[in-house]
């Protein structure tokens, strides 16, 4: 019987703890623990159906006690420079999605190259007064040969 084991997680070997039954995969390390744990809910909540339901209760429960702006506000205040971080990608992501391929012009379904039968991705940017987009929907365009639109969500 070996005496040592590789840990899933940190790839360390490790000895085995005796008062362990049965293959241990994982090693008493606080971080190895939380992979096995996230590793058996991962399973757990594809394999389980009232598992599934019991967990989606609880996490509306949370965020029933727990508001989303108090709870982002406190985060955003507690990690400053992340916040900072995300606003700055946010903001060139931004850009990035306000530049068509076309320039200037707003693109119409007769303005752009139509191929039968091919899907095309068409994203609708809301922006509120800030310029910041505040809802984006994708739909999935699909055009056949008899010109027919069919809009699939996405």
């Amino acid at each position: 019987m070996p005496v040592t084991f590789r840990c899933k997680h940190c790839q360390q070997n490790k000895p085995i703890n005796p008062k362990r039954k049965g293959n241990q995969t994982y090693c008493s390390d606080p971080a190895c623990q939380r992979a096995r744990k996230a590793a058996w809910q991962k399973q757990r909540m594809a394999h389980d159906d009232d598992y599934c339901i019991s967990q989606r209760t609880a996490v509306r429960q949370w965020r029933k006690n727990k508001p989303d702006h108090d709870y982002q506000a406190q985060y955003r205040k507690n990690h400053a420079d992340d916040a900072e971080r995300n606003r700055m990608q946010q903001q060139l992501r931004n850009q990035k999605r306000s530049k068509n391929s076309l320039g200037e012009m707003d693109p119409t379904i007769d303005a752009l190259p139509i191929n039968e039968s091919d899907i095309y991705k068409l994203t609708p940017i809301k922006s509120d007064d800030a310029g910041k987009i505040v809802k984006m929907d994708v739909l999935l365009l699909t055009i056949n040969a008899s010109r027919i639109i069919r809009y699939l969500s996405a």
